[in-house]
């Protein structure tokens, strides 16, 4: 919030980050930076020149959803205070508590001093007599192998350590393109959590007690030494003394509220400047107190909304289908088609008919594949039957010739047994 310097040709349309202000006070969050600014820009009574007073630790702000109320209360014995929420986080006085300091000091260092050449300013020095002794070995390791350890009885050897997320998903502007190929972070191992360890066991590393590490000189106190050099000093020429520094900053002509945020949802209002302090603290249980309250009653009631959500999200995904939740790791690493898939799989969450279903499917046409022949199949098995039937036929005419040859033998070999009579004709 800047308090703008109070100026006739001062135009709203113009306002930008260069125009005066006399007093600058907010809170300030970004990045490292969590601070209530209480800035004065106070003009010299000397030559003019304009310098800004900074409160050299100016408390923090909070950082939740709630309303909250800044007050900065300058008194006239030049003493201040920092509220917020009308509870009190900083208060001193104007001459002490700000950088730099309204009232310049009256001496300074003479830029133009020199510290002499022979100047000695150093208070120890090696002692130059001392010698290392000659057991000191400097080429000993600090660390060395503990060749006594032994592997835990509870040491995993085939877990890695460390496993690829499998929860983390490729952002969204990944490209693949420009990044490359996307790969999960690695994250501890769960399996190792419970053990001394996983992976390669390797004997580890004890203090060495051999080791010296390299040799220095002691340190004694230098004969020579004179002290700290430091510069003369001479009058400031920029002395002033402004024992009411409030009359230098100059009058408040408009309220300037400067804004740099990624965050949405911010509200200012009720901006108010007053001399009496009963009256800012009148204002503030009229317009402050209730509105606080309402909000910080949104807010639980928020966080109650939330704490709900939560909880029947973790049911739910207590109750998804056997699987499901493999299926959702698998879609969030998507790099196309990410959404569409979330959606089937959140259609077929509460269907788990449906679910098994889709499931069942490729499951029992593997088995059918499986169990029953193929038309290839049915043709081989054919063939072969068809063959075994000629073969047998074959055999069987084999058979029958061979019975008909042993047949025409015998009747062969009883003719030749049989003795033949003559016989005499008639004539």
């Amino acid at each position: 919030m800047k308090y703008l310097t109070a100026d006739a040709s001062f135009a709203p349309e113009a306002l930008n980050g260069d125009t005066p202000y006399t007093v600058m006070f907010g809170p300030d969050k970004c990045g490292s930076t969590n601070k209530v600014h209480v800035i004065f820009r106070h003009q010299s009574p000397i030559d003019g020149s304009i310098e800004e007073k900074h409160l050299k630790n100016p408390p923090g702000m909070p950082s939740d959803e709630s309303v909250h109320q800044y007050t900065l209360v300058v008194n006239a014995d030049n003493t201040y205070a920092v509220s917020i929420d009308g509870e009190e986080k900083s208060s001193g006085s104007l001459f002490e508590d700000f950088e730099p300091p309204f009232n310049p000091p009256m001496m300074i260092d003479d830029p133009s001093d020199e510290k002499p050449d022979d100047w000695v300013d150093d208070a120890r020095i090696e002692d130059p007599k001392a010698t290392k002794p000659n057991d000191w070995d400097e080429s000993a390791p600090a660390t060395i192998v503990d060749e006594a350890a032994t592997k835990p009885a509870d040491w995993i050897d085939d877990e890695e350590p460390e496993i690829e997320d499998s929860e983390a998903v490729i952002p969204e502007d990944w490209d693949y393109e420009e990044d490359g190929d996307w790969q999960a972070p690695m994250v501890p191992n769960p399996a190792c959590a419970d053990v001394s360890g996983c992976g390669v066991w390797k004997k580890p590393e004890k203090p060495n007690p051999a080791y010296k590490g390299k040799w220095y000189p002691p340190m004694i106190d230098n004969p020579k030494y004179v002290g700290e050099w430091k510069p003369k000093q001479i009058p400031n020429p920029k002395f002033f003394e402004d024992k009411t520094p409030m009359k230098s900053i100059g009058k408040i002509g408009a309220v300037g509220v400067e804004i740099w945020t990624m965050s949405g949802g911010l509200v200012f209002d009720n901006i108010l400047i007053d001399k009496e302090f009963e009256n800012i603290k009148s204002f503030s249980a009229s317009a402050f107190e209730a509105k606080a309250g309402a909000v910080k009653k949104a807010v639980e009631a928020k966080a109650e909304a939330k704490a709900v959500a939560d909880e029947k999200s973790r049911a739910a995904e207590a109750s998804l289908p056997f699987g499901m939740a493999t299926y959702e790791a698998l879609a969030q690493k998507l790099p196309v088609g990410r959404e569409r898939a979330l959606i089937a799989l959140a259609f077929l969450a509460v269907r788990p008919v449906a679910y098994y279903s889709v499931q069942a499917v490729p499951l029992l046409a593997i088995l059918l594949m499986l169990l029953l022949p193929s038309s290839e199949a049915k043709a081989k098995k054919a063939q072969v039957i068809k063959d075994a039937k000629k073969k047998k036929d074959d055999d069987a005419d084999a058979d029958d010739d061979d019975d008909d040859k042993k047949d025409e033998k015998d009747e062969k070999d009883e003719d030749d047994a049989t003795p033949k009579r003559r016989v005499r004709r008639s004539s």
